[in-house]
């Protein structure tokens, strides 16, 4: 199938600039320890003019916050295309891909866990998606701001892979859109939320927040997805606007915390946020972006 309109890809040519730009000590070690608990990290990614990487903070047996860290550099540089050709559909059947209505928005990325995160009883999330969206998405005039998408995937990344694009929605096959809108039981959706038929192809559905003040002509800055696929919960996701980030560096922001609004019980028992937050830390000019206040679900 023909691309029509081809993408610059600069971002695997970053790698050794992304090495370079790991704060200390975490470019020469996987993990640092401190007495509020240890810190290690997964492998870093190239992101605009630095890195991108996951980490877990730990106290024995119990986890303080899973999060993602951006080195500075990392929101120089970023594309400015929509998206990245990766999850695309020949809607028209013409023969060609038109990525600027035949693909999913953004630009999609990958990311493991630290090892000892996989090591901690209780611990459902398995890795990580981050997608850069430098127009934002629908619905418009909600989520069209640039942000980061932050997802912590707690289903297995084949199943997540096996969601296929098609006709359906917003570019996803017609099938795995059924699939995705199977209603949560009662108990299982979290409080306030509800299913808008967010579905995305090779990501699932997203289960919003309608009191949050990004549906209420409020500019969007930072809220909490759940994404959801055959009547489950999938991901944990806070979506965080460059704003946002803007705002943490500059000391301006409202706090550095927002709850996550929980379900009456979780399908899979495990550790579960009750937080997520957004800082930024002056010393090694480093954004994050984490889940924090895990309690027993």
């Amino acid at each position: 199938m023909a691309i029509r309109t081809t993408l610059p890809r600069t971002l695997l040519a970053l790698s050794a600039l992304a090495a370079l730009a790991l704060p200390a000590p975490a470019a020469a070690a996987s993990a640092h320890c401190s007495p509020a608990g240890c810190r290690s990290y997964g492998p870093a990614v190239p992101l605009g003019n630095g890195a991108m990487r996951t980490y877990a903070e730990l106290d024995g047996d119990r986890p303080l916050a899973v999060g993602l860290s951006l080195t500075g550099g990392a929101l120089d540089g970023l594309p400015t295309e929509p998206n990245d050709g990766h999850h695309c559909f020949d809607r028209d059947g013409d023969g060609t891909i038109d990525l600027a209505t035949e693909c999913s928005d953004g630009h999609e990325n990958v990311l493991a866990l630290p090892p000892a995160l996989h090591r901690l009883p209780g611990m459902p999330l398995r890795w990580a998606l981050v997608n850069w969206n430098p127009m934002g998405h629908g619905p418009v005039g909600v989520y069209d701001r640039a942000h980061f998408d932050v997802h912590f995937y707690l289903q297995p990344k084949a199943e997540r892979d096996a969601i296929r694009p098609g006709p359906c929605m917003i570019l996803v096959d017609c099938a795995d859109f059924a699939t995705a809108t199977e209603p949560l039981a009662p108990d299982y959706l979290p409080q306030d939320y509800t299913d808008r038929h967010l579905v995305e192809p090779a990501m699932g559905n997203h289960l919003v927040d309608p009191t949050g003040p990004e549906w209420h002509g409020i500019p969007f800055t930072r809220t909490f997805i759940y994404g959801a696929y055959g009547a489950r919960i999938t991901f944990l996701e806070p979506m965080i606007a460059v704003a946002a980030l803007d705002q943490a560096a500059a000391g301006t922001a409202p706090g550095d915390c927002s709850p996550v609004k929980q379900p009456a019980a979780w399908q899979q028992p495990g550790w579960y946020p009750r937080q997520y937050c957004v800082r930024y830390r002056p010393a090694t000019e480093e954004y994050t972006v984490s889940l924090e206040d895990f309690a027993r679900g």
